[in-house]
């Protein structure tokens, strides 16, 4: 008889170039009880590859091989139980796999259960135990848990603040590519918080702005703007503030309005420049809102001057 841990793997070689062979070989894994077998025929059923789509048959085949202590099923029960792809939602079900997959020790399961405590998402709420299985998260290598795991620690949620044990885990974050991590990275090198001053606060920013990310983004342009921790660079600084305006950011349009009004980094044109402040206005910007009125007031008071009265 086939060793069934040689058959999932055979199987597992077979999914992108022959699902139904894979599928085969999952089954006659599944047949003599072998959890990862019963596992993969379920992957394969919810991508309808080599077999029919049937999460039903796929959800049954989970359960089987989670009943028999597999970890990975565990896991994706919880998922199901979430909502995922039209499955009823069901929170405590839910986190009740995820809490028992992460105690098995299987590293996807345990930020799903630190957010689940985090956020009382089918039990109490529980920031405490967040924060150790989000710290355990980090520790097994996700980036997304150091970076929550920082702010945890910075802010004193679930534990007392610890600034040196938030660093650590910003960075360790920042480094495995988290713009949010680096956009943080960038505000305490500015702060003095971490060594390296404005130059380093400037490329933390420029890496996470390179992402896409459009508060880090943001953040460059104003550093531009200001020539904090790089030369100052008006049209530079006037291009990316355009982009963000474009996609809806009122303080973006805010900026873009400011530099026309007054010339900077772009041609001067101040009815222009009052048209696209008034705009960031009306989308939300308090100081656009403010300097709008105060531009009204002037050119009322003018107005008064010229006629006479």
């Amino acid at each position: 008889m086939n060793d069934p841990a040689e058959l999932c793997e055979r199987a597992a070689s077979l999914v992108s170039t022959d699902p139904a062979g894979s599928y085969g070989l999952f089954s006659e894994a599944a047949e003599v009880g072998h959890p990862n077998g019963m596992f993969g025929m379920a992957e394969l059923k919810m991508m309808g590859a080599g077999t029919p789509y049937d999460p039903k048959g796929a959800e049954e085949l989970y359960s089987r091989a989670a009943s028999a202590g597999h970890p990975p099923s565990m896991y994706r029960l919880g998922m199901l139980w979430t909502g995922q792809q039209g499955h009823p939602e069901d929170p405590a079900t839910a986190f009740s796999w995820f809490l028992r997959s992460a105690e098995a020790g299987f590293p996807p399961a345990y930020p799903e259960a630190a957010g689940a405590m985090l956020y009382g998402y089918g039990t109490d709420e529980d920031p405490a135990g967040a924060l150790a299985w989000y710290v355990r998260a980090a520790e097994s290598g996700d980036p997304l848990s150091m970076f929550k795991a920082g702010y945890m620690l910075s802010e004193g949620i679930g534990t007392e603040r610890d600034a040196a044990g938030a660093v650590r885990m910003f960075s360790m974050s920042a480094e495995a590519g988290v713009p949010e991590a680096m956009l943080k990275m960038s505000e305490l090198c500015s702060d003095g918080t971490v060594e390296g001053g404005a130059k380093a606060s400037f490329r933390w920013c420029s890496r996470a702005a390179d992402m896409g990310f459009q508060p880090a983004l943001f953040r460059q342009a104003t550093m531009l703007y200001q020539g904090e921790g790089t030369a100052r660079d008006l049209p530079r600084a006037f291009s990316i503030y355009s982009s963000l305006a474009d996609a809806g950011e009122a303080d973006a349009m805010f900026m873009v309005g400011r530099m026309v009004y007054d010339g900077l980094g772009t041609e001067k044109d101040e009815e222009r420049g009052f048209e696209l402040l008034s705009r960031a206005a009306a989308m939300g910007s308090p100081i656009a809102l403010q300097i709008v009125e105060d531009l009204r007031r002037r050119q009322n008071t003018q107005l008064i001057r010229i006629d006479g009265s």
